[in-house]
Protein backbone atom coordinates (compact mmCIF):
# COMPACT_ATOMS: atom_id res chain seq x y z
CA UNK A 1 0.00 0.00 0.00
CA UNK A 2 1.30 3.47 -0.88
CA UNK A 3 0.20 6.75 0.67
CA UNK A 4 -0.33 9.32 -2.08
CA UNK A 5 0.66 12.27 0.11
CA UNK A 6 3.87 10.62 1.32
CA UNK A 7 4.84 9.84 -2.26
CA UNK A 8 4.75 13.55 -3.19
CA UNK A 9 3.54 12.30 -6.54
CA UNK A 10 2.69 13.96 -9.82
CA UNK A 11 -0.58 12.31 -10.80
CA UNK A 12 -2.22 12.93 -14.15
CA UNK A 13 -5.78 11.62 -14.17
CA UNK A 14 -7.77 11.02 -17.30
CA UNK A 15 -11.56 10.98 -16.91
CA UNK A 16 -12.07 7.64 -15.22
CA UNK A 17 -13.66 5.82 -12.35
CA UNK A 18 -11.07 5.89 -9.60
CA UNK A 19 -10.71 2.54 -7.92
CA UNK A 20 -11.26 0.54 -11.07
CA UNK A 21 -8.49 2.09 -13.20
CA UNK A 22 -4.79 1.35 -12.61
CA UNK A 23 -2.81 4.55 -12.08
CA UNK A 24 0.87 5.04 -12.99
CA UNK A 25 2.77 8.11 -11.91
CA UNK A 26 6.09 9.83 -11.26
CA UNK A 27 7.08 10.41 -7.64
CA UNK A 28 9.63 12.69 -5.96
CA UNK A 29 11.34 12.27 -2.61
CA UNK A 30 10.78 15.52 -0.65
CA UNK A 31 13.80 14.71 1.53
CA UNK A 32 16.19 13.93 -1.33
CA UNK A 33 19.72 15.34 -0.81
CA UNK A 34 20.94 18.13 -3.06
CA UNK A 35 22.80 17.21 -6.23
CA UNK A 36 26.37 18.45 -6.58
CA UNK A 37 29.58 17.86 -8.53
CA UNK A 38 33.12 17.94 -7.16
CA UNK A 39 35.92 18.96 -9.55
CA UNK A 40 39.68 19.09 -9.18
CA UNK A 41 42.58 19.65 -11.54
CA UNK A 42 46.33 20.10 -11.69
CA UNK A 43 48.67 21.03 -14.52
CA UNK A 44 52.25 21.90 -15.39
CA UNK A 45 53.28 24.32 -18.15
CA UNK A 46 56.59 24.73 -19.96
CA UNK A 47 57.65 27.30 -22.50
CA UNK A 48 58.93 25.96 -25.81
CA UNK A 49 60.46 29.12 -27.17
CA UNK A 50 58.94 32.58 -27.31
CA UNK A 51 55.67 31.66 -29.02
CA UNK A 52 54.83 28.11 -27.90
CA UNK A 53 53.82 26.59 -24.57
CA UNK A 54 53.26 22.99 -23.54
CA UNK A 55 50.75 22.08 -20.82
CA UNK A 56 50.29 18.65 -19.25
CA UNK A 57 47.44 18.22 -16.79
CA UNK A 58 44.82 16.12 -15.07
CA UNK A 59 41.12 16.86 -14.58
CA UNK A 60 38.78 14.90 -12.34
CA UNK A 61 35.12 15.18 -11.42
CA UNK A 62 32.63 13.26 -9.33
CA UNK A 63 28.87 13.71 -9.36
CA UNK A 64 27.06 12.91 -6.11
CA UNK A 65 23.33 12.49 -5.39
CA UNK A 66 22.49 12.74 -9.10
CA UNK A 67 18.95 12.09 -10.21
CA UNK A 68 17.98 8.73 -11.62
CA UNK A 69 14.78 6.89 -12.52
CA UNK A 70 13.92 4.03 -10.17
CA UNK A 71 10.95 1.88 -11.11
CA UNK A 72 10.16 0.88 -7.55
CA UNK A 73 6.89 -0.91 -8.40
CA UNK A 74 8.07 -3.11 -11.24
CA UNK A 75 7.23 -6.78 -10.96
CA UNK A 76 9.84 -9.54 -10.81
CA UNK A 77 10.24 -11.35 -14.14
CA UNK A 78 7.59 -13.94 -14.75
CA UNK A 79 4.54 -14.93 -16.79
CA UNK A 80 1.07 -13.56 -16.40
CA UNK A 81 -0.33 -10.12 -15.57
CA UNK A 82 1.97 -7.58 -13.92
CA UNK A 83 -0.47 -6.32 -11.29
CA UNK A 84 -0.54 -9.33 -8.92
CA UNK A 85 3.28 -9.46 -8.95
CA UNK A 86 3.93 -5.80 -8.20
CA UNK A 87 5.28 -4.96 -4.70
CA UNK A 88 2.62 -2.26 -4.18
CA UNK A 89 -0.90 -3.20 -5.19
CA UNK A 90 -2.95 -0.09 -4.32
CA UNK A 91 -2.48 3.62 -3.73
CA UNK A 92 -4.30 5.06 -0.73
CA UNK A 93 -5.30 8.71 -0.68
CA UNK A 94 -5.09 10.64 2.59
CA UNK A 95 -8.29 11.78 4.26
CA UNK A 96 -10.06 14.78 2.75
CA UNK A 97 -8.30 14.42 -0.64
CA UNK A 98 -9.92 16.54 -3.37
CA UNK A 99 -10.11 14.90 -6.78
CA UNK A 100 -10.66 16.58 -10.17
CA UNK A 101 -14.32 16.93 -11.22
CA UNK A 102 -13.78 14.55 -14.13
CA UNK A 103 -12.84 11.70 -11.77
CA UNK A 104 -15.43 9.66 -9.91
CA UNK A 105 -14.80 7.07 -7.21
CA UNK A 106 -15.88 3.48 -7.73
CA UNK A 107 -18.36 2.25 -5.11
CA UNK A 108 -16.37 -1.00 -4.99
CA UNK A 109 -12.85 -0.31 -3.63
CA UNK A 110 -9.97 -2.58 -4.67
CA UNK A 111 -8.98 -5.44 -2.32
CA UNK A 112 -6.94 -4.29 0.68
CA UNK A 113 -8.37 -0.78 0.80
CA UNK A 114 -9.26 0.34 4.38
CA UNK A 115 -12.90 1.17 4.97
CA UNK A 116 -13.79 4.79 4.22
CA UNK A 117 -10.56 5.42 2.27
CA UNK A 118 -10.18 6.28 -1.41
CA UNK A 119 -7.91 3.74 -3.10
CA UNK A 120 -6.96 2.81 -6.63
CA UNK A 121 -4.84 0.04 -8.16
CA UNK A 122 -1.31 1.29 -8.83
CA UNK A 123 0.95 0.30 -11.72
CA UNK A 124 4.32 1.77 -12.66
CA UNK A 125 5.89 4.18 -10.16
CA UNK A 126 8.80 6.15 -11.58
CA UNK A 127 10.65 7.47 -8.53
CA UNK A 128 13.07 10.27 -9.37
CA UNK A 129 15.64 9.61 -6.65
CA UNK A 130 18.89 11.49 -6.04
CA UNK A 131 20.92 8.32 -5.63
CA UNK A 132 23.17 8.13 -8.71
CA UNK A 133 26.88 8.89 -8.97
CA UNK A 134 29.34 9.66 -11.77
CA UNK A 135 33.11 9.59 -12.11
CA UNK A 136 35.36 11.31 -14.66
CA UNK A 137 39.16 11.23 -14.90
CA UNK A 138 41.18 12.72 -17.75
CA UNK A 139 44.81 13.39 -18.55
CA UNK A 140 45.52 15.92 -21.28
CA UNK A 141 48.29 17.57 -23.26
CA UNK A 142 47.88 21.05 -24.76
CA UNK A 143 50.20 22.80 -27.19
CA UNK A 144 49.55 26.49 -27.83
CA UNK A 145 51.32 28.75 -30.28
CA UNK A 146 50.42 32.42 -30.40
CA UNK A 147 50.42 34.07 -33.81
CA UNK A 148 53.97 34.50 -35.07
CA UNK A 149 55.60 34.16 -38.48
CA UNK A 150 52.19 33.62 -40.03
CA UNK A 151 51.07 30.70 -37.86
CA UNK A 152 48.99 30.17 -34.73
CA UNK A 153 47.64 26.88 -33.41
CA UNK A 154 46.05 25.06 -30.51
CA UNK A 155 46.39 21.28 -30.23
CA UNK A 156 44.89 19.06 -27.54
CA UNK A 157 45.00 15.36 -26.77
CA UNK A 158 42.81 13.92 -24.01
CA UNK A 159 42.83 10.42 -22.54
CA UNK A 160 39.81 9.99 -20.28
CA UNK A 161 37.33 7.61 -18.70
CA UNK A 162 33.75 8.42 -17.72
CA UNK A 163 31.63 6.16 -15.50
CA UNK A 164 28.19 6.33 -13.92
CA UNK A 165 25.90 3.95 -12.06
CA UNK A 166 22.76 5.11 -13.87
CA UNK A 167 21.97 6.40 -17.36
CA UNK A 168 21.16 10.06 -17.90
CA UNK A 169 17.44 9.38 -18.15
CA UNK A 170 16.65 12.86 -19.48
CA UNK A 171 18.95 12.50 -22.49
CA UNK A 172 20.41 8.98 -22.69
CA UNK A 173 22.89 8.20 -25.45
CA UNK A 174 22.67 4.66 -26.83
CA UNK A 175 20.99 2.87 -23.95
CA UNK A 176 17.69 2.77 -22.07
CA UNK A 177 16.85 5.67 -19.79
CA UNK A 178 15.73 3.35 -17.00
CA UNK A 179 17.39 0.44 -15.17
CA UNK A 180 16.95 -3.14 -16.31
CA UNK A 181 16.33 -4.47 -12.80
CA UNK A 182 15.42 -2.04 -10.04
CA UNK A 183 16.28 -4.75 -7.53
CA UNK A 184 19.90 -4.82 -8.69
CA UNK A 185 20.95 -1.21 -9.29
CA UNK A 186 24.60 -2.17 -8.73
CA UNK A 187 24.50 -3.81 -12.18
CA UNK A 188 23.87 -0.38 -13.71
CA UNK A 189 27.43 0.84 -13.16
CA UNK A 190 29.29 1.18 -16.43
CA UNK A 191 30.66 3.58 -18.99
CA UNK A 192 28.83 6.87 -19.40
CA UNK A 193 29.38 9.27 -22.31
CA UNK A 194 32.91 7.93 -22.57
CA UNK A 195 35.30 9.08 -25.29
CA UNK A 196 38.55 7.36 -24.38
CA UNK A 197 40.85 9.12 -26.84
CA UNK A 198 40.35 12.51 -28.51
CA UNK A 199 42.69 14.78 -30.47
CA UNK A 200 41.74 18.23 -31.78
CA UNK A 201 43.78 20.80 -33.68
CA UNK A 202 42.87 24.30 -34.79
CA UNK A 203 45.32 26.42 -36.76
CA UNK A 204 45.50 29.64 -38.75
CA UNK A 205 48.24 30.11 -41.37
CA UNK A 206 48.98 33.13 -43.54
CA UNK A 207 50.00 31.67 -46.89
CA UNK A 208 53.18 33.09 -48.41
CA UNK A 209 52.63 34.93 -51.68
CA UNK A 210 54.48 34.48 -54.95
CA UNK A 211 57.05 36.89 -56.27
CA UNK A 212 57.04 37.82 -59.90
CA UNK A 213 54.75 40.09 -61.80
CA UNK A 214 52.73 42.77 -60.04
CA UNK A 215 49.49 40.98 -60.92
CA UNK A 216 50.75 37.67 -59.51
CA UNK A 217 51.81 39.32 -56.28
CA UNK A 218 48.48 41.11 -55.99
CA UNK A 219 46.44 37.91 -56.24
CA UNK A 220 48.72 35.54 -54.28
CA UNK A 221 49.38 37.62 -51.16
CA UNK A 222 47.25 37.98 -48.01
CA UNK A 223 45.47 34.63 -48.21
CA UNK A 224 44.69 33.02 -44.84
CA UNK A 225 44.10 29.29 -44.40
CA UNK A 226 42.42 28.04 -41.24
CA UNK A 227 41.59 24.48 -40.23
CA UNK A 228 39.90 22.46 -37.52
CA UNK A 229 40.85 18.79 -37.33
CA UNK A 230 39.42 16.29 -34.85
CA UNK A 231 39.69 12.55 -34.37
CA UNK A 232 38.26 10.48 -31.53
CA UNK A 233 37.30 6.99 -30.50
CA UNK A 234 33.65 5.93 -30.53
CA UNK A 235 30.84 6.16 -28.01
CA UNK A 236 29.85 3.13 -25.93
CA UNK A 237 26.43 1.54 -26.35
CA UNK A 238 24.35 -1.16 -24.68
CA UNK A 239 23.32 -4.42 -26.36
CA UNK A 240 19.61 -4.63 -25.58
CA UNK A 241 16.42 -6.53 -26.32
CA UNK A 242 13.55 -4.90 -28.16
CA UNK A 243 10.51 -5.30 -25.95
CA UNK A 244 9.86 -6.29 -22.35
CA UNK A 245 10.76 -9.96 -22.75
CA UNK A 246 11.19 -10.28 -18.97
CA UNK A 247 7.54 -9.18 -18.48
CA UNK A 248 8.68 -7.03 -15.54
CA UNK A 249 7.18 -3.72 -16.62
CA UNK A 250 8.65 -0.64 -18.23
CA UNK A 251 7.87 3.03 -18.71
CA UNK A 252 8.33 5.84 -21.26
CA UNK A 253 8.42 3.35 -24.12
CA UNK A 254 11.91 2.21 -23.10
CA UNK A 255 13.57 -1.16 -23.78
CA UNK A 256 15.64 -1.76 -20.62
CA UNK A 257 16.17 -5.53 -20.97
CA UNK A 258 19.73 -6.36 -21.97
CA UNK A 259 21.07 -9.30 -23.98
CA UNK A 260 23.00 -12.34 -22.77
CA UNK A 261 26.65 -13.07 -23.52
CA UNK A 262 27.25 -16.33 -25.40
CA UNK A 263 31.00 -16.58 -24.79
CA UNK A 264 32.02 -15.93 -28.40
CA UNK A 265 34.42 -13.02 -29.09
CA UNK A 266 32.68 -9.69 -29.56
CA UNK A 267 35.24 -8.47 -32.10
CA UNK A 268 37.09 -10.71 -34.49
CA UNK A 269 37.83 -11.22 -38.19
CA UNK A 270 35.26 -9.54 -40.41
CA UNK A 271 33.99 -7.10 -37.78
CA UNK A 272 34.28 -3.30 -37.66
CA UNK A 273 32.41 -3.08 -40.96
CA UNK A 274 29.07 -1.61 -41.99
CA UNK A 275 27.56 -5.07 -42.36
CA UNK A 276 28.95 -6.39 -39.07
CA UNK A 277 30.43 -3.93 -36.62
CA UNK A 278 30.65 -6.63 -33.96
CA UNK A 279 30.06 -10.38 -33.92
CA UNK A 280 26.28 -10.80 -33.53
CA UNK A 281 26.79 -14.39 -32.35
CA UNK A 282 28.48 -13.03 -29.22
CA UNK A 283 25.03 -12.10 -27.90
CA UNK A 284 21.67 -13.80 -27.59
CA UNK A 285 18.16 -12.98 -26.45
CA UNK A 286 17.74 -14.06 -22.82
CA UNK A 287 15.09 -16.71 -22.12
CA UNK A 288 11.59 -15.39 -21.57
CA UNK A 289 10.92 -13.92 -18.12
CA UNK A 290 14.61 -13.35 -17.33
CA UNK A 291 17.02 -10.41 -17.32
CA UNK A 292 20.13 -10.30 -19.50
CA UNK A 293 23.69 -10.42 -18.17
CA UNK A 294 25.35 -7.89 -20.52
CA UNK A 295 26.60 -4.78 -18.75
CA UNK A 296 25.74 -1.18 -19.59
CA UNK A 297 27.70 0.39 -22.44
CA UNK A 298 30.14 -2.49 -22.87
CA UNK A 299 30.59 -2.24 -26.66
CA UNK A 300 32.36 0.69 -28.34
CA UNK A 301 31.01 2.12 -31.57
CA UNK A 302 32.81 3.67 -34.56
CA UNK A 303 35.19 6.56 -34.08
CA UNK A 304 35.06 9.91 -35.83
CA UNK A 305 37.52 11.90 -37.95
CA UNK A 306 36.86 15.21 -39.72
CA UNK A 307 38.84 18.13 -41.09
CA UNK A 308 37.28 21.49 -41.94
CA UNK A 309 39.15 24.09 -44.00
CA UNK A 310 38.56 27.75 -44.74
CA UNK A 311 40.42 29.94 -47.22
CA UNK A 312 39.86 33.70 -47.07
CA UNK A 313 41.26 36.95 -48.37
CA UNK A 314 40.34 40.59 -48.04
CA UNK A 315 40.86 42.98 -50.97
CA UNK A 316 41.03 46.76 -50.75
CA UNK A 317 38.92 48.17 -53.60
CA UNK A 318 38.79 51.88 -53.03
CA UNK A 319 39.33 54.07 -50.01
CA UNK A 320 37.36 52.69 -47.02
CA UNK A 321 35.78 49.88 -49.07
CA UNK A 322 36.89 46.28 -48.83
CA UNK A 323 35.84 43.04 -50.46
CA UNK A 324 36.24 39.71 -48.64
CA UNK A 325 36.12 36.31 -50.31
CA UNK A 326 35.81 33.14 -48.24
CA UNK A 327 35.65 29.45 -49.23
CA UNK A 328 34.78 26.86 -46.59
CA UNK A 329 35.12 23.09 -46.88
CA UNK A 330 33.36 21.02 -44.22
CA UNK A 331 34.57 17.41 -43.95
CA UNK A 332 37.03 18.41 -46.64
CA UNK A 333 38.39 14.88 -47.16
CA UNK A 334 34.84 13.47 -47.47
CA UNK A 335 35.56 11.04 -44.63
CA UNK A 336 32.77 8.54 -44.00
CA UNK A 337 32.07 8.48 -40.26
CA UNK A 338 29.82 5.58 -39.38
CA UNK A 339 26.87 5.89 -37.02
CA UNK A 340 25.98 3.60 -34.14
CA UNK A 341 25.15 -0.03 -35.02
CA UNK A 342 21.71 -1.49 -34.39
CA UNK A 343 21.99 -2.65 -30.79
CA UNK A 344 18.81 -4.72 -30.40
CA UNK A 345 19.67 -8.41 -30.43
CA UNK A 346 16.22 -9.61 -31.55
CA UNK A 347 15.96 -7.44 -34.68
CA UNK A 348 17.05 -8.37 -38.24
CA UNK A 349 19.44 -5.41 -38.48
CA UNK A 350 21.35 -6.33 -35.30
CA UNK A 351 25.01 -5.33 -35.58
CA UNK A 352 24.64 -3.47 -38.88
CA UNK A 353 25.15 0.26 -39.51
CA UNK A 354 22.59 2.02 -41.67
CA UNK A 355 23.50 5.68 -41.32
CA UNK A 356 26.47 8.03 -41.12
CA UNK A 357 27.31 10.09 -38.06
CA UNK A 358 28.37 13.14 -40.09
CA UNK A 359 27.40 14.46 -43.53
CA UNK A 360 29.66 14.21 -46.55
CA UNK A 361 31.83 16.99 -47.91
CA UNK A 362 30.12 20.38 -48.07
CA UNK A 363 31.54 23.45 -49.81
CA UNK A 364 30.36 26.97 -49.08
CA UNK A 365 31.46 30.13 -50.89
CA UNK A 366 30.86 33.60 -49.54
CA UNK A 367 31.62 37.21 -50.42
CA UNK A 368 31.17 40.44 -48.47
CA UNK A 369 31.55 44.14 -49.16
CA UNK A 370 32.32 46.38 -46.21
CA UNK A 371 33.18 50.03 -45.76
Amino acid sequence: MLNAAQAQSSLNFNPAVLGSTTVSFTAFDPHAPAQYVQQWSTSVEKSLGRETTLEVGYLGARGIHLQRAELINNAPPGPGPLGPRRPLKILEFVDHSVLPPSVTVSPTPPPGCPTGTICTPVGTINLLANSAESWYDAGYVNVRRRYAHGLSLLANYTFSKSLSNAPDFRSPMFEAAIPQNDGNLAAEKGLACDIRHRFALSAVYSLPGFSGSRLLRAFSHNWVLSTVYQVQTGFPFTISVFGDTANAGTVLGENPIRANLTGQPIFGPGTHTVAEWFNPKAFSTPPAFTFGDVGRNTVIGPGLQTIDLALAREFSLVERMKFQFRAEFFNALNQVNLGTPDRFVNTPQFGTITEAATPGRQIQLGARLSS
